[in-house]
């Protein structure tokens, strides 16, 4: 009985953990370039797997008991979003190659970082008014030479990033001049890619090979939250934390009442 509260407790806080993933999925089905989290569970071992050497000493059913699962880990989908046209030139989505298992990332940094370059698939870009290139949040985004991108367009010009990321200027008379070229970045290792909040990624251990053929301009991709497959997720999580909840009351009743019999009797 004991146990079988220690099994309901671990369900119910798994699906704590879960429902906290959920929500904050939900929270950013807005933001461009989200990526949702999966929790993983993990079964936790029986006692033959903990400790074997004492099998032939302790009950054969208590031995084979199971501990329960654990939510050991979150995994962030990388699959790419839907995309939203914009038509601003500043905006620039990500087009993985079709049945790749390689995922793409622009390079950025933030003023007061050490020197960490970050990743992330949010291509909504402003320049600032200083023309230094940077997210929303304020990151500077990094050129393919690892360097800080400053604009400066010439008065009347138009503004185009093409497939490769090259900013040009188209000039009335003057033609085209190319004024940098944003980096992208793409990793097979996408589950070596650590999130670090603000749309940002961090690349421990994952091996990163530059890549200049997947810009989509005037476009933005959108979160990849599915809100419908998330509401369906948090029902189902609040619906196995209730039974859990439940479970765990009846058996605290149960042994409550068997603590009281017991008394009951050995005063009689």
């Amino acid at each position: 009985m004991i146990n079988g509260m220690y099994l309901s407790t671990m369900g119910a806080l798994v699906q704590t953990g879960r429902h906290a993933t959920i929500a904050n999925n939900l929270a950013n089905a807005n933001t461009h370039g989200f990526k949702p989290d999966w929790s993983v569970f993990e079964a936790l071992p029986t006692e033959n797997a903990w400790h074997p050497e004492r099998r032939l000493l302790w009950d054969k059913i208590l031995m084979n008991t199971g501990g329960g699962v654990w939510n050991s880990t979150t995994v962030a989908n990388l699959s790419p979003g839907p995309m939203q046209f914009t038509n601003n030139p500043f905006d620039v989505a990500i087009r993985d190659e079709p049945g790749s298992e390689t995922f793409g990332f622009f390079a950025i940094q933030p003023d007061d970082t050490d020197g960490t370059v970050y990743y992330s698939r949010d291509g909504h870009f402003v320049p600032d008014q200083n023309g230094v290139l940077r997210t929303v949040t304020g990151d500077r985004v990094l050129d393919v030479n690892g360097a800080t991108i400053v604009l400066d367009p010439p008065e009347s010009a138009s503004v185009h990033i093409d497939s490769e990321g090259r900013i040009l200027y188209q000039v009335a008379g003057e033609g085209t001049i190319e004024a940098g070229q944003i980096a992208l970045w793409r990793t097979a290792d996408y589950r070596q890619m650590k999130k670090v909040g603000d749309s940002r990624f961090l690349a421990e251990g994952a091996q990163m090979e530059q890549w200049q053929n997947g810009f989509m301009s005037g476009n933005l991709e959108e979160s990849g939250t599915s809100p419908i497959e998330e509401m369906t997720n948090m029902i189902e999580a609040a619906r196995i934390y209730d039974a859990n909840m439940r479970f765990l009351t009846i058996q605290d009743e149960t042994l409550g009442q068997t603590v009281r019999r017991v008394g009951a009797r050995s005063q009689g």
